[in-house]
């Protein structure tokens, strides 16, 4: 029996209007993509919103409509995709990278503080594996120092803190359209804020018009744009998730309830937690190896699920520690300066996540796990 690491959760009823789409011939940028920036704004609670090609391609536009470039640097999650990164460099600027709170796996308010210089010109926080915990301590932070919050929602669409939406703590939000998000298309990113004169920058920029001719305040060459639009197909496939969205994270929570019962046991395992008066997006639920293991043993561990065509991941490599980087900016130094970035990097493991995930699946992907951790304690003794 397969289980995929995701599957989109696909409402059957909304297919029909997919096909009424197709026989419509609405394959560019119509009123479905308009359709859905407004329904990312609003989920957000920000007043504008845009959709664009890639998830990379709406974080690189929202930068550079930031007047981001050379000479700038942007302060990055340690434990996230390198997503962000590219947007970053893509702008000129330079990625400084914050360490992630033990427990929650989300940036560091102290460890954002004490990477801030003179030349930030912006704090990203990402929802990591969905969970919005400490975004209100880290957007007091970034208003008392007067520098912009941008929020990576992308699996934490949805989710809460506090009261509030992830989404709604930023100056501008980013959210991921692509595979392996609670709410996608295949690929495709959005952005979303209630700072008009920014949203029309990156409309500007998304058409791929060039903003040259104009200086920014520090008499740096305006952004040049580039053609980032997203098909009304792809938007109406995102649109059909939307409508259900409390019912696709509904499910979905379902499923981390039942993995957090079983697995709640496990000796050697670190499961998910969620702080009260907070409600995560689940788009995967990752589980970490104590220290007792390494990244060889996770790895061996990811290898057996595989052979019981079980589908698992070790989510990433901290940026600062690829080589790409640290030869681009000489930060041979970085290493180390993100200890619990390294840490848990090692040891992660996702597990399948999505709303059809029976109790029988989910029963036969933990029962498999704690063979394979076995396996290899017994291995290694």
């Amino acid at each position: 029996m397969n289980i995929p690491l995701f599957q989109h959760d696909l409402p059957e009823r909304e297919l029909q209007d997919l096909v009424q789409e197709l026989r419509n011939g609405n394959m560019m940028h119509g009123e479905r993509t308009e359709e859905l920036s407004i329904a990312l704004a609003r989920q957000t609670k920000q007043s504008e919103g845009a959709v664009f090609a890639t998830y990379t391609d709406a974080a690189s536009l929202l930068l550079m409509a930031m007047d981001i470039h050379e000479g700038h640097e942007v302060i990055l999650p340690a434990f996230a995709s390198n997503t962000m990164t590219n947007a970053v460099l893509s702008t000129g600027a330079r990625p400084v990278y914050a360490d992630c709170h033990p427990r929650t796996l989300n940036i560091s308010p102290d460890a954002v503080q004490s990477r801030i210089s003179t030349n930030t010109r912006a704090v990203i926080a990402t929802s990591v594996f969905g969970n919005p915990a400490g975004l209100p301590q880290i957007a007091s932070l970034c208003g008392q120092l007067e520098i912009p919050l941008i929020e990576d929602v992308s699996g934490g669409l949805g989710a809460t803190v506090d009261g509030r939406h992830a989404g709604s703590f930023g100056w501008a939000s980013i959210i991921d359209l692509g595979e392996g998000s609670v709410i996608g298309c295949g690929e495709g990113g959005g952005i979303t804020t209630s700072n008009l004169h920014l949203a029309e920058r990156c409309r500007q920029l998304q058409k791929g018009i060039s903003l040259e001719c104009s200086r920014n305040q520090d008499d740096h060459p305006g952004p040049v744009g580039r053609t980032s639009g997203l098909t009304d197909m792809q938007a109406a496939v995102a649109l059909s998730q939307m409508r259900h969205l409390d019912e696709i994270r509904s499910a979905r929570a379902s499923a981390a309830s039942s993995y957090t019962q079983r697995l709640a046991g496990t000796s050697d395992l670190v499961i998910p937690t969620v702080d009260p008066g907070t409600s995560l997006g689940w788009p995967a639920f990752v589980v970490r190896l104590d220290d007792a293991y390494g990244s060889d043993d996770r790895d061996e561990i990811l290898d057996g699920m595989d052979r019981h065509d079980i589908g698992v991941a070790a989510p990433w490599t901290p940026p600062p520690l690829l080589p790409q980087i640290s030869a681009r900016f000489d930060q041979k130094d970085e290493q180390g300066q993100c200890p619990v970035a390294e840490f848990v990097s090692q040891r992660t493991i996702a597990l399948p996540m999505y709303g059809g995930l029976t109790d029988r699946d989910v029963g036969l992907v933990t029962q498999t796990l704690e063979l394979m951790m076995q396996r290899t304690t017994f291995r290694r003794s």
